[in-house]
This record gives structure tokens, C-alpha cells and sequence, in this order.
């Protein structure tokens, strides 16, 4: 029998959050026309957290132990009630396209975070310059709506997000630096729980549920997050961050964004140019010299 290496399922894992998490913009976007912004980041993570504690539960896993399920309610409490809670609540306002676009500095943050407390990942002068490339393109792709921060109807929204990326960025390093004995699965259903109630809870005190009546769009979409955004994405996220460097697993939102660019052209008409192309190159090509870089280090050290 053909023994697949184990780092494989780490790099497919890997492009299944590249892939699905570009679509969750857009699924958010549309979701959140109709459905209370909290009460559906909360169903998403809570549904999503339930499903998959119940398959590892069911198979005889135990409980982990108090340390551990501390690390992940603060995991669960960063990156989702703060960082997908607040985009969700955000994109009510803001274009699921500049929301995409601010997520992408989540590399830069992580950057900074591990420079700040001094975890010696290799962060080199290549992988700076690949993180500044994909930035670049990053800005190519979206410069007309560089206009929407001038209004001020997306003010407070723009700050959600950015309060967000920084929050989901402080959640994947200490994620990458706390590990548990648990099921990186199971982990990743543990935080779902975690992360899910705080948000309904924070919901009901917003008063969602007097309001809660999705058009059926917005429930489709809802089931869309919880099978793709939560449990395969999500799940595959928490996985990958075992596995990979995170310099190298935050580049996926450079991803998201070219992801959102098809869907934008797939079912809104938006033009693919030639500014949009060569967007697409510098991105590809900033995510080669990171992974270059990285690689070259491991193997010279």
C-alpha cells in the first residue's frame, strides 16, 4: 500500500482554506442582507463546533483537560468571536471585496507579532520582500475601492476589520505556540463551541432574535459557512497551523483575495483587466518567494 507523506494532507488542507475561505466573503456579504449579523456567526461556529465534537465524541475521545480547553476558549474567543464576529457584523457596510482586502494584511500582522515576542520562525529579508509583493498586489487588485475609505458610512466598519485581522492574527500565534495533546480536529470543534455561544449570547443581548427572519438566500448561505467555512476550512486552518510555519499558512489571505476576485467575476460581471492580471502575478509570485525563502532556510540551516 502506497503510504501518502503527512505533509500532504498539511499543503491540501492548506489549499482548502485558500480555496473555501475566499468564498465565505461573499457567502457573509449576502447572508448578512437578511440574516442578524451575530445570531449568524454564532449558528455558523456553534452548528459547525457540534457537529464535529459529537463525530470524535461518538468515536470515544475524552474531554481534554482544563489547561487545554482554557486554550481553546481564548483561541475560539480571538479568532472568531472578535475576528470572524466583528467581519460578519462589518460586511453589513462594507463591500465583501475591501473586507477581503484588509483580511490580507493578516500576514503582516503575524509578522509583527513574531518579531514583537521574539519566536524565532524565520522571518528573512526574501520573505519580507515576498509579504511587500503580495501587498502590492493586494492594492492593484482592489485600488477603486480604495475610494470606499473616504466615506463615512464604512468608517466604523473598516475599523471592525481591521480590530479583527489583528485579533485572528494574535489567535493563529498563540494557536502555533500553545499546543495541545488534543485532535487538531477536535480542537477545532472545541473552539467552535466556544467561540459559537459567546457569539449567540452576544446576539440575544443585541436583540437579533426579535429581528431574526433570512430570506432563504441567507440560510443557504449559512449552510454554505458552516460545511465549507467551519467544518472543512476551519477545521483544515487549525490543522495546517500544526503542520506549517505561519508565515507560510498566513499567506493563504493573499488567496482568499484572488478567490474573491473570480467570484466577483463569475456571478457579479466585475471586468478582469490587464491591472487585475498582473495583480494576480505579483501575488503568485510573492507567495513562491516566501515559500522559496522558507524552504531555503530549513535547508541551509
Amino acid at each position: 500500500m502506497i503510504k501518502i507523506p503527512e505533509k500532504w494532507f498539511a499543503w491540501l488542507a492548506f489549499a482548502a482554506v485558500s480555496l473555501f475561505w475566499g468564498t465565505t466573503f461573499f457567502a457573509i456579504r449576502v447572508g448578512v442582507a437578511s440574516f442578524p449579523p451575530f445570531l449568524m456567526a454564532g449558528f455558523r461556529h456553534t452548528i459547525g463546533g457540534i457537529i464535529i465534537c459529537s463525530y470524535f465524541l461518538f468515536r470515544g475521545y475524552a474531554l481534554p483537560d482544563k489547561k487545554a480547553l482554557k486554550t481553546f476558549f481564548i483561541n475560539g474567543f480571538l479568532m472568531l468571536v472578535i475576528g470572524n464576529g466583528l467581519v460578519t457584523w462589518a460586511e453589513i457596510y462594507v463591500s465583501s471585496g475591501l473586507a477581503a482586502l484588509i483580511c490580507a494584511l493578516t500576514p503582516i500582522w503575524i509578522v509583527l507579532i513574531n518579531s514583537v515576542t521574539g519566536k524565532r520562525e524565520v522571518i528573512n529579508k526574501l520573505v519580507w520582500l515576498g509579504l511587500l509583493i503580495c501587498l502590492a498586489g493586494q492594492f492593484l487588485i482592489f485600488q477603486d475601492n480604495l475610494r470606499d475609505f473616504a466615506n463615512p458610512g464604512y468608517a466604523l466598519g473598516i475599523v471592525f476589520i481591521i480590530i479583527a485581522n489583528l485579533a485572528w492574527a494574535i489567535g493563529t500565534v498563540y494557536s502555533k505556540n500553545h499546543q495541545t495533546n488534543t485532535h487538531p480536529l477536535f480542537g477545532a470543534g472545541l473552539q467552535m463551541i466556544s467561540g459559537g455561544v459567546v457569539l449567540d449570547i452576544i446576539g440575544s443581548m443585541r436583540g437579533e432574535w426579535h429581528v431574526l427572519n433570512p430570506e432563504p438566500v441567507a440560510v443557504w448561505m449559512l449552510a454554505y459557512l458552516i460545511i465549507f467555512g467551519s467544518l472543512i476550512a476551519y477545521g483544515s486552518y487549525i490543522y495546517v497551523l500544526k503542520k506549517l510555519p505561519a508565515a507560510i499558512v498566513s499567506t493563504y489571505a493573499f488567496i482568499n483575495t484572488l478567490v474573491a476576485i473570480f467570484i466577483g467575476w463569475l456571478w457579479l460581471d466585475e471586468t478582469v483587466n490587464l491591472m487585475v492580471m498582473i495583480s494576480v502575478m505579483l501575488t503568485l509570485g510573492g507567495l513562491w518567494l516566501i515559500n522559496y525563502a522558507h524552504n531555503k532556510s530549513n535547508t541551509s540551516g
